[in-house]
């Protein structure tokens, strides 16, 4: 009895739209050797010879570690074929015909998107052989005598009528004879697991953006079938866009990404542009001594020491090169230059860049990093992208021309915190998440000082009176001047009853208090958002989007009444 991806009942067999398919899947489950694995409906996503992008889907791919690869194209019903005007059609029990695409030309395409698909993914690098069998076929189920179809592309081998669904294996060993050549490896246990993993895997990862949550929390995400999909049609390409709204886990899939180079034996670089999110990164993957986890202006100011060491005052050039006073002007230009000269004087690249917060990189940071790959034509290169988290007013054309793939799911959200925190997105849809929590909880006060009130009394009962823990909570600052904000706050710390952490992450049992923009990519459990007047009278709705975002399953958004009335007012 063959291993069957997905294993259906009886039940849900009974409701395929097509029973040629649901025919042909019992078949193959009851009569193919216990060793052969078979996929039903697995898709990819592929760019064809004049670059454009197409999605394949192959009925059923069956994999056996003695025979190789097969594609299986199934067509219910009756078939006809016009060689006058080279027209396929279906034909019904009626005899009404339907026009259908050639299903051998459909069959041989996917064979071959199917090849590209696992030969150019980095893990198939772990297969021993050198020259893999694949083949393609169609099952005709319906009909007895294939032979007015057969023709030069169309060989009797490679088709399978009634009497062949009969006797499945037999007419599984014929195709694969057929399409088995000389100096071809046989596929192996092995294979048939790496080519599995490629199209199907069940994908779990842990998350490591645990910025103020207790390491205790073991819970685990697993990602969307659309997560998923994208997940391994980028592990097929070399260089890849990804693009998604907050929580729809474009870091989560960036550090997967980044992880899946490094098993395949490649050095990589992970950057980000926020600095906290960097730490969190690196102290996740402290055991990947084949990736560095860095924000850029610590790659700039590592790259920049590094030079001096060999004698060379890149910054100063950078400097001469482009005169001018004040932080804003050395982090988006005169760093950004050295990093590019750091090139001509350090010898260290990687084989893969994976980028995360890349809507916050200009066209000034883009070349810097990409002289950092050893290949820069062939190398490998993704971007995680969300333009709605752009807090920096920062524009550049990416590096990678392709068009991004998109994730569709927010699966960090409960459905009250995504439904306020999308009323401050644009951009492609973004469906809620299953998960019911608490509501979010607006409270109005005009006195700041009432405000810095409400912040300390919902952490002191969240935190006292039901249970979380001081780390699972962040208190996020949109109110300028932050200065006051802070200072308020640690009057109040006896009131909240815990400890604050001022910009301090990862500090045991302490609440975090942070700006909305030093906390961009991260997460907690339990948000407290303080927002200013200023938000809402100088259109900083992007701070919204994001704060807002940033709470997993608790948001308590704090501010004046004119604020609190104007964000409720929002658009839905």
């Amino acid at each position: 009895m063959a291993r069957m991806i997905p294993q259906l009942s009886a039940e849900q067999l009974k409701a395929f739209p097509s029973r040629a398919e649901a025919r042909f899947y019992e078949a193959c489950c009851k009569h193919l050797a216990d060793d052969v694995v078979v996929i039903y409906s697995a898709n990819w996503i592929y760019r064809d010879a004049k670059g454009r992008l197409n999605e394949g889907e192959a009925d059923f791919t069956i994999l056996s570690p003695q025979r190789g690869v097969l594609a299986v194209e199934v067509k219910g019903g009756g078939i006809s074929f016009d060689a006058a005007t080279g027209a396929w059609h279906s034909v019904d029990r009626n005899g009404n015909q339907n026009i259908i695409k050639d299903p051998f030309k459909q069959s041989s395409k996917e064979r071959h998107a199917l090849l590209d698909q696992i030969s150019g993914h980095a893990s198939w690098r772990q297969w021993n052989g050198t020259r893999l069998t694949i083949g393609h076929a169609v099952m005709l189920p319906d009909i007895g005598d294939p032979t007015p179809l057969l023709g030069p592309d169309r060989k009797r081998e490679i088709v399978g009528v009634n009497a062949d669904i009969q006797n499945v294996t037999q007419w599984y060993d014929r195709v694969m004879r057929f399409w088995a050549q000389a100096n071809e490896d046989t596929l192996g246990a092995k294979g048939v697991r790496l080519i599995e993993d490629i199209l199907c895997k069940s994908i779990d990862v842990r998350p490591i953006l645990r910025a103020a949550v207790d390491d205790v929390e073991q819970q685990r995400i697993r990602l969307t079938a659309n997560q998923a999909k994208v997940f391994r049609v980028i592990g097929g390409r070399r260089r890849a866009v990804v693009s998604g709204g907050a929580g729809t886990g474009k870091t989560v899939l960036a550090v997967e990404k980044a992880k899946a180079l490094a098993n395949a034996g490649l050095s990589v670089l992970l950057l980000c542009y926020n600095r906290p999110l960097a730490d969190s990164l690196s102290i996740g993957l402290k055991d990947e001594t084949l990736i560095q986890a860095k924000s850029y202006h610590q790659l700039c100011d590592q790259r920049i020491r590094q030079a001096q060491q060999k004698g060379c005052d890149i910054f100063k050039e950078a400097v001469e090169a482009y005169p001018g006073a004040g932080d804003q002007h050395r982090f988006d230009v005169q760093m950004p230059y050295a990093l590019a000269l750091s090139a001509d004087v350090l010898e260290e690249r990687f084989d893969a860049l994976v980028v995360d917060e890349a809507q916050d990189f200009s066209d000034e940071y883009w070349l810097g990093v990409e002289m950092l790959l050893r290949d820069q034509e062939n190398g490998h290169l993704y971007i995680f992208i969300d333009e709605n988290q752009a807090l920096y007013p920062r524009k550049a054309k990416l590096p990678v021309e392709a068009e991004p793939f998109y994730l569709t799911n927010n699966c960090r959200n409960t459905a009250p915190i995504h439904e306020i925190g999308y009323c401050f997105y644009q951009g492609i849809p973004i469906d809620p998440p299953e998960l019911i929590g608490s509501e979010v909880i607006w409270t109005s006060q005009d006195k700041v000082e009432a405000q810095a009130d409400a912040v300390a009394k919902r952490v002191h009962q969240w935190v006292h009176v039901e249970g979380l823990k001081p780390e699972d909570v962040a208190v996020l600052v949109a109110k300028r001047p932050k200065a006051l904000a802070y200072e308020l706050l640690a009057q109040r710390a006896k009131t909240a009853g815990v400890e604050w952490a001022f910009e301090t992450h990862g500090k045991a049992k302490c609440v975090l208090v942070d700006t909305v923009a030093r906390f961009k990519g991260l997460e907690a459990q339990a948000i407290v958002l303080w927002v200013g007047d200023e938000v809402v009278d100088e259109a900083h709705l992007e701070i919204m989007y994001v704060g807002t975002t940033r709470a997993k399953s608790l948001l308590n958004i704090v501010g004046s009444q004119k604020c609190v009335s104007s964000l409720r007012a929002e658009p839905k």
